[in-house]
């Protein structure tokens, strides 16, 4: 019976695997093959040979006489190698995708980087194939375009041994700018094109250097003049200055009786950490590297060893390499990261699917390799005198930039390999010991001097007394109260202000992103001005639920309710639960309470809270320049539909309606004008059901708010507060960076 193929074209395995963030991998991958190509010779041949690479780019000038300053752009690249050469195996395998078969592992994607950055691979190759020296000349171009000519000669053995070679070339380069600039830095300057290809094949040019006296040369054209040259050789190639060897655990997952079983299994995976110490001047930066076939693939994160910190003149580049990271099935597909396995989820699919007594294949889970990696790194750094002086430099600025104290962070017991996220958590956990420790303390201090209270008489004629007495009694406790709490507070405090001064310049137009809206506005351009959203946006972030938000600038207690900010009704939860029922049809649901579904999804209520059981808070913003007036009923037909097609029964609502411009005519009767301020107040609506009775099952409180009135009653809550903690403009500055 006849099979169907399915055919891929280039351009399809484009779109399919994805572009590597490294803007090097064309070239790593043409000079990974350069290398593989002479392994595989090595392997063939019984003498030796000096084996040799050479990476020359060529760059062009764009002459344009109305441009006055000349510009360059990468015409191609040129990998020129003195290995196996393309065989008819080997010319066969780079037609297919995906192909893995060369015995190197290899994953056979890595010529898809390179068309994601060149339209042509060209290839001249000169290979010794049954004892006859073959000339394949070949092309390929993204669009699947190819040509294939093979020559045959016939020469002796040493005349065959000295004309084997191969270029590959990577032609018509489509990078975007970034891309182009990032290549045309060498021409400009050759010791950048040194240091990257050092960033990517150090350990691989030492092993060469050291073991077969490999030459890489880097070559840089212009217009095909030779403008640079440097060669790679056993003189300039270091040596590692630290090597290090861990073993890593592979381990076997068995469920027997249901209960969950990992075991360590043998052999064991070894791991080689090797250290480079090279000039500043040599190595741009400090670096620690997975490597795959000693080639490096993606960084390892140390939080010790910062990228540009300098040690003494020099910098360290780690590699660290294994058979496991040379193995294809951990790499992703673009061959720039690792795709090892999380415990955690292996463990809840195997759970889930295996069978009772079946045995698992064994895993090398991720886990295992970063912490033994990271154990490995603290050693091989444990020579870097200025390491920890640096590192504990960094977890101070840390602890201070969220209020911890020097004095709790030396407690914290934090070690060099933990992440910022691990320091941070460590940081907070002695934070809760030692608060813990002075709140036992300060409780029992209080208790004493409550008792004291007992003594004090409000009514007593002499009134001075009595202030004078309490105002001892509140001192003694202030005093118990650390010092870094009460800075904790003023620096809130400050926080709010500045939260307020910003709605101030809001509602002025003062802000730069209002500046450039009217500046588009002027020149005609269409823009789309946010004028609401940016309200919005400074007191609950949008499509956001929960803490932090500011909404203590409406009322102090709404920071403390659960609710979210800009969410359709089908997506809010309480307490765990979908707000509305199951099935609810929202769109006839909508039409109930005479809610359009195009004003839904454009001018749905902003802010949602639930402080307590059958109360729910609908908070409405509005641009500055919108009457309100026009949009009294809106809180009130969701607070309808909420009450009527909620899980949850809900008896009470508050609305709250807040722009600038209210047009007080025009308003309805229910809206009062409280005593103080410009705001109104509907102090009960009926919410009716939705059915032949129309029964009211709910009340909705409701209150048009200015904005200018928001933000003048929390400017005068925040200066009360500042005034009590002699927070003033000499101190604040002082306070802030406390």
């Amino acid at each position: 019976m006849p099979t169907l193929k399915h055919e891929i074209t280039i351009e399809n395995s484009c779109s399919l695997i994805r572009k590597s963030k490294d803007v090097f991998a064309p070239i790593k991958e043409a000079i990974t093959n350069s290398f593989d190509a002479i392994t595989q010779r090595q392997k063939i041949e019984n003498k030796k040979f000096q084996p040799a690479i050479t990476l020359s780019l060529y760059f062009k000038n764009n002459n344009n006489e109305l441009i006055k300053d000349m510009t360059y752009t990468l015409d191609f690249v040129s990998v020129e190698d003195n290995g196996i050469g393309f065989t008819k195996e080997n010319i066969n395998r780079f037609k297919k995708l995906a192909e893995n078969t060369k015995g190197l592992n290899n994953k056979g994607t890595g010529k898809i980087q390179i068309f994601h950055q060149f339209n042509k691979i060209t290839i001249n190759s000169f290979f010794i194939e049954n004892n006859k020296l073959n000339q394949l000349e070949f092309f390929c171009k993204k669009n699947g375009n190819y040509k294939e000519t093979l020559t045959v000669t016939e020469l002796t053995e040493t005349e065959n041994s000295n004309k084997i070679k191969t270029i590959v070339k990577l032609e018509e380069f489509n990078g975007n700018k970034k891309e182009s600039e990032f290549f045309v830095k060498y021409l400009q300057n050759i010791d950048d094109f040194k240091r990257d290809v050092l960033k990517h094949f150090l350990l691989r040019l030492r092993l060469g250097t050291s073991n077969d006296n490999l030459t890489f040369t880097i070559k840089v054209f212009l217009n095909n003049k030779e403008q640079n040259e440097f060669i790679f050789n056993q003189k300039n190639i270091v040596e590692p200055d630290k090597k290090l060897k861990i073993e890593i655990n592979a381990e076997q997952y068995n469920n027997i009786n249901n209960i969950a079983k990992w075991t360590a299994i043998e052999p064991k995976h070894e791991i080689s950490i090797q250290r480079f110490k090279l000039s500043d001047k040599e190595l741009a930066e400090n670096g620690i590297y997975l490597c795959s076939k000693n080639i490096v693939v993606s960084p390892f994160k140390f939080p010790a060893i910062k990228k540009n910190t300098i040690f003494e003149g020099f910098r360290y580049f780690t590699c660290i390499s294994g058979d496991i990271f040379d193995d294809p099935q951990n790499l992703s597909q673009s061959a720039d990261d690792f795709t090892f396995p999380s415990k955690e989820k292996v463990e809840e699919t195997l759970k889930n699917t295996l069978p009772l007594f079946q045995e698992d294949p064994a895993y090398v889970f991720w886990e295992e390799i970063e912490n033994k990696i990271n154990k490995g790194l603290v050693e091989i750094f444990s020579d870097v005198g200025n390491l920890h002086e640096k590192r504990y430099k960094d977890i101070i600025k840390q602890a201070k930039k969220y209020g911890i104290s020097p004095e709790i962070a030396e407690l914290a017991n934090i070690a060099l390999n933990d992440t910022d996220d691990e320091v941070t958590k460590k940081l907070f956990a002695a934070q809760a010991k030692k608060l813990a420790n002075q709140s036992i303390e300060i409780q029992k201090s209080y208790e004493e001097l409550k008792s004291e209270i007992a003594h004090l008489n409000p009514a007593d004629p002499d009134y001075s007394k009595y202030r004078k007495n309490l105002n001892e009694i509140v001192n003694k406790l202030l005093s118990l109260i650390p010092q870094q709490n009460k800075e904790e507070l003023a620096r809130y405090i400050i926080r709010r202000e500045m939260v307020v001064e910003l709605l101030k310049q809001i509602l002025k137009n003062k802000l730069d992103i209002q500046k450039d809206w009217e500046k588009q506005k002027q020149n005609n351009e269409k823009i789309t001005r946010d004028k609401e959203g940016i309200i919005h946006d400074l007191i609950f972030k949008r499509r956001n639920k929960g803490i932090p938000n500011d909404l203590w600038i409406l009322n102090e207690e709404f920071v403390h309710f659960d609710g979210c900010s800009d969410l359709r009704l089908e997506e809010i939860e309480v307490n765990g639960k979908k707000l509305l029922k199951d099935k609810t049809n929202i769109d006839k649901a909508l039409q109930d309470v005479g809610i359009t579904k195009n004003s839904y999804v454009k001018k749905r209520p902003d802010i949602f809270l639930f402080p307590e059981e059958g109360k729910c808070i609908l908070i409405e913003f509005k641009a500055p320049d919108v009457d309100l007036v026009l949009h009294c009923d809106q809180i009130q037909r969701y607070a309808r539909l909420i009450a009527n097609f909620s899980r949850i029964k809900f008896n009470q609502f508050f609305g709250f309606l807040i722009g600038e411009n209210i047009d007080v005519v025009s308003l309805p009767g229910r809206y009062r004008k409280i005593p103080c301020g410009n705001s109104r107040v509907c102090p009960n609506e009926p919410i009716n059901s939705i059915d032949e009775s129309e029964a009211v099952i709910a009340n909705l409180y409701q209150e048009i708010i200015p904005l200018s009135e928001i933000a003048q009653r929390a400017e005068i809550r925040n200066k009360s507060f500042a005034e009590k903690l002699g927070i003033t403009e000499d101190n604040k500055d002082i306070l802030i960076t406390l």
